[in-house]
């Protein structure tokens, strides 16, 4: 009898080139030419940096510019541009590069990768992309560069590289730490306007998709009178209500504050609420320390992490789309096969139902980890409830932004920190199908008895 050959299905092939690369970044982040001080580094603390790069998370147990050589930051800033676009979609483009075709099974976990129903057009959508995102960097790289050479000099230059990736990478890493002045992030630049606006648009368009970019840019070339796609209406209309209604709230909560934006101009305190309102949505940027935040504050952001960017983008989250499709799922009537019109449009009782699996899983992930961080964390002054909560939630979603916890805690609290950003970048349902590849349809037609159980 003829053994069955072992393959790996396409959500398995994703995890296992996530994998790849965080151990290969972590290899190089140990040696000592990655560190100034010239010595090999800690494992622990190697694995979850490389992770939360190529993870495109932006938390750190160091200051990047103060602990790495510029060996080190070329590769962290590699390892945020690779995570960020997908080995998958990297080795893609390279094959693609050397003039060769894509086989079939190459389409098929890139479809996968690219969360894409169809592998019709993939590799014409996979060149729109590479050429979309090279340019959106070049442009913020262009945007950045004055104020940087002027606050640097030459040394400004990759300062705008490294800043311009991390944030359309939605990564949150920095370069811009001294000595004495660790962790610092954004601040020295909270009254910059030529600066704050390139990272706010650098960290939307990381986060709203490339179907929204590349639909957007083909609608406003072509002159199109034919409407946007009910996806990007969705995606536009929760991103900017988000924005201005998280920033709405952080300027009320957080007006005369002097420990974050009292003391600012009335200009300056507008423009970093929306910046406040925008980098929690997984870009990790902060331009004053959020452990000041009023606790008003720290709830929106809390909130603002859990939901995230939105689909086939950068960021992570449970996504806009998600939050949508369950709330006019709960206020919305059903048909009687459960979906929901909106709009003229049918909203299928199976996307409700991936929905609801994506905030469940979540909602236990993040239970979970913080019941287990506070366990492992009782005897640590620095780790109250709240702040568990709030790093667990930027780790889970890939946001970066911290209270300045994550460099305090015990080994074990790092591991989970490190699988939650795992699991924030690959996804929990990847996750699961490349572990248990069974499709639900697999149960076939069969009807079943109703159940007859009541809820609510």
């Amino acid at each position: 009898m003829e053994k069955k050959k072992f393959a790996l299905n396409a959500p398995a092939k994703i995890v296992l080139s996530f994998l790849a690369i965080i151990l290969l970044g972590t290899f190089l982040l140990c040696t000592p030419i990655a560190s100034k001080t010239g010595e090999w580094w800690a494992f622990t603390d190697s694995l979850f940096t490389s992770t939360s790069a190529v993870c495109v998370t932006g938390l750190i147990v160091v200051d990047t510019a103060v602990h790495f050589s510029l060996f080190g930051q070329i590769v962290i800033m590699l390892l945020i541009q690779i995570g960020g676009l997908g080995f998958i979609s990297i080795s893609a483009m390279l094959i693609l590069a050397a003039g060769k075709k894509l086989s079939y099974k190459n389409r098929l976990v890139l479809q996968e990768s690219l969360n894409k129903d169809s592998n019709q057009g993939i590799v014409i959508l996979l060149k729109k992309i590479a050429i979309m995102v090279f340019s959106i960097e070049a442009v913020g790289f262009v945007l950045l560069l004055p104020s940087m050479i002027m606050a640097y000099g030459f040394g400004g230059i990759f300062k705008a590289l490294f800043i311009s990736i991390s944030a359309f990478c939605n990564a949150g890493f920095d370069v811009l730490g001294t000595t004495g002045t660790e962790f610092q992030n954004m601040a020295p630049f909270a009254q910059n306007v030529f600066v704050l606006l390139p990272l706010m648009f650098l960290i939307v368009l990381g986060g709203i998709g490339y179907t929204v970019i590349l639909e957007s840019v083909g609608k406003f070339k072509k002159s199109q009178k034919k409407p946007f796609s009910f996806h990007v209406k969705v995606v536009l209309i929760m991103t900017t209500v988000l924005i201005f209604v998280g920033a709405a709230l952080f300027a009320l909560f957080e007006w005369n504050n002097p420990s974050t934006i009292g003391n600012m101009s009335v200009s300056d305190k507008i423009i970093n609420s929306f910046f406040q309102s925008i980098t929690p949505r997984t870009a990790g940027f902060s331009t004053f320390d959020q452990a000041n935040l009023t606790p008003s504050s720290r709830v929106v952001t809390d909130i603002l992490m859990f939901i995230g960017g939105s689909p086939m983008s950068i960021a992570g989250g449970v996504k806009t789309t998600t939050i949508f499709v369950l709330l006019v799922a709960a206020f919305r009537p059903s048909s009687e096969n459960g979906d929901v019109i909106v709009n003229r449009k049918r909203i299928t009782n199976r996307t409700i139902q991936k929905a609801l699996r994506i905030v469940f899983l979540a909602i236990i992930l993040f239970v979970t980890a913080t019941i287990s961080i506070c366990l492992i964390e009782k005897g640590n002054p620095m780790a109250s409830s709240s702040a568990v909560i709030f790093e667990v939630l930027s780790a889970l979603n890939t946001v970066g932004i911290s209270l300045g916890l994550t460099p305090v805690l015990t080994l074990g609290s790092k591991i989970i920190l490190i699988l939650l950003m795992f699991i924030g970048r690959v996804g929990a349902l990847t996750l699961l199908f490349a572990i248990h590849s069974k499709s639900p349809d697999a149960y076939g037609n069969i009807e079943y008895p109703d159940s007859k159980i009541n809820v609510g």
